[in-house]
């Protein structure tokens, strides 16, 4: 990492060679700092509306006399200089200990505010869990990891010893005279790497796309409608289309992210049986598909068989026209995604393979999960009914609430992967609720509930509609919809760079 400052040559510069080394950042963290404290003092449960805010700081805790010890930083100072993209922002805490006092251990827990002038055993602040401890000697100074930091502003610790220590320790104060000795804070941090990962994910926020229809023009037509460009643009294939098209390959030249479906079956025509691609019966038509990719060039998702849980079953090959026909198990599933996706990242390693699921079901969604190994996104496609196509118990649900199910499923079984909705939307009846702020709250729901989606893709299709599905899905079904979906791409969670 270009310039990266190690903490042992801050320590140096900060006069605290040779402390010891409880806890600090990882091999080329970045730092900024140290801040010394602007308050601090210590309070006694034997003496409940006293303030001691002299040169020490003390700490003890037995069944007849508690002391703790309480610091406050400015982080506005702090974290000057860090930028606004760094990651795991953490927090060490320089302590120099006393020679009068004991050995024992200290512990550090964040707390709430105070003031030193007025903060007495009986009005002390809350403290949280325990962020970083270390046994202590007389003289001596240490570093503790003091937890991890999410923004600038004042922050509040507090120091105490663990249920029956009896020693009492005690520790310079930021009124002490050595400013050497002083309590401080340094922040370390991990320097944004590219704006784009190997694997498209972008290094903050999320990426804006849709599904607009594949007739010539309707791209165009949607992006007007939107105010903007869209990050992704998303496209469905059958299993004998050559892709990337000419057409998408423009759209590709301006910027725009690929996703592209591949379907096992011919719209209007049959399916494939997913046993029948593990078994190796179409891999003259993968192999010759993997050339197209790599010639192709650029990074692009690609995801074989979207949602398929609505495909299970024993595999119907001679089915026409029938979008949700059976093509097999669940374990001939994953066989056929393993065996497309070992066969293609060879050959086209500029894939990123996207798995989708439908999400309603999200343990029977994961029963279909192929592998980490062959897996680079998880998407999952929710949609607010709102009692629209024969839906009559479907309530009016924000985007938060149909989608969390699958996001719990995800976090539940440990997943990793970047997440995805690779299909979403809301009908539009303002008697149940408001599509325009169902699309306004994306990106703060995005940004405080579900940080671990980096993409949404918004079904937009503005050909002939689903057979049986007669939901007002677009994104401009009203024009209170439209502003609702043109705030929601012009927030700039939803404007990442790509390069």
């Amino acid at each position: 990492m270009a310039q990266a400052r190690r903490f042992v040559s801050l320590l140096v510069v900060t006069g605290l060679a040779g402390a010891a080394m409880v806890a600090g950042p990882g091999a080329g963290a970045e730092q900024t700092g140290p801040v010394v404290a602007t308050q601090d003092a210590y309070v006694i449960s034997t003496a409940t509306r006293t303030t001691y805010d002299t040169t020490e700081l003390r700490v003890r805790s037995t069944a007849t006399q508690k002391l703790q010890g309480f610091l406050k930083f400015d982080l506005e100072l702090g974290l000057r200089g860090v930028p606004a993209a760094a990651t795991s922002l953490r927090a060490t805490l320089r302590l120099s200990v006393s020679p009068s006092s004991q050995s024992g251990r200290v512990e550090v827990r964040t707390s709430g505010s105070f003031s030193e002038r007025t903060v007495t055993w009986a009005n002390r602040p809350g403290a949280s869990a325990i962020q970083g401890s270390a046994v202590v000697t007389p003289g001596g100074t240490f570093a503790l990891d003091a937890g991890p930091v999410t923004g600038a502003g004042l922050r509040s610790y507090a120091l105490t010893a663990p249920a029956g220590q009896g020693a009492q320790l005690r520790f310079a104060s930021s009124e002490d005279p050595d400013p050497a000795r002083r309590p401080a804070l340094t922040v370390s941090w991990t320097s944004p790497g590219p704006p784009v990962s190997d694997r498209l994910v972008p290094r903050e926020g999320a990426w804006w796309g849709s599904y607009p229809g594949q007739a010539a023009g309707d791209v165009e037509a949607r992006e007007a409608v939107y105010g903007r460009q869209v990050d992704i643009l998303h496209r469905y294939h059958d299993w004998n289309d050559t892709w990337p098209t000419a057409e998408e390959q423009g759209y590709a030249a301006q910027g725009r992210i690929l996703f592209e479906g591949w379907e096992s079956r011919v719209f209007g025509g049959a399916t494939s049986c997913w046993a029948d691609i593990a078994a190796g019966a179409y891999d003259a038509a993968i192999d010759a598909q993997a050339e197209r990719l790599a010639d192709f060039g650029g990074r692009l998702f690609v995801g074989f068989m979207h949602e398929p849980e609505d495909n299970l079953g024993p595999c119907q090959p001679g089915a026409v026209n029938d979008a949700k026909a059976d093509m097999g198990s669940a374990e001939e599933f994953k066989a056929a995604w393993r065996h497309i996706v070992e066969r293609v990242r060879p050959v086209a390693p500029n894939v990123v393979w996207v798995l989708s699921f439908m999400g309603h079901d999200p343990a029977g969604s994961w029963a279909l999960y192929p592998g980490d190994d062959v897996v680079d996104w998880v998407a999952w496609d929710p949609y607010n009914w709102a009692n629209c196509a024969g839906r009559a118990s479907d309530s009016w649900r924000s985007l938060q609430q149909v989608a969390q199910p699958m996001y719990a499923q995800l976090d539940a079984v440990g997943n990793t992967k970047p997440r995805m909705l690779g299909e979403f939307g809301s009908h539009d009846d303002p008697a149940m609720g408001s599509k325009q702020q169902w699309l306004r709250d994306i990106p703060a729901m995005l940004r405080t509930a579900m940080p671990k989606v980096r993409a949404v893709v918004y079904f937009d299709r503005v050909a002939t509609p689903v057979p049986g599905d007669p939901c007002a899905w677009l994104a401009d079904s009203s024009p209170q919809a439209q502003a609702g979906f043109a705030a929601a791409g012009a927030d700039l969670y939803l404007n990442q760079p790509h390069n």
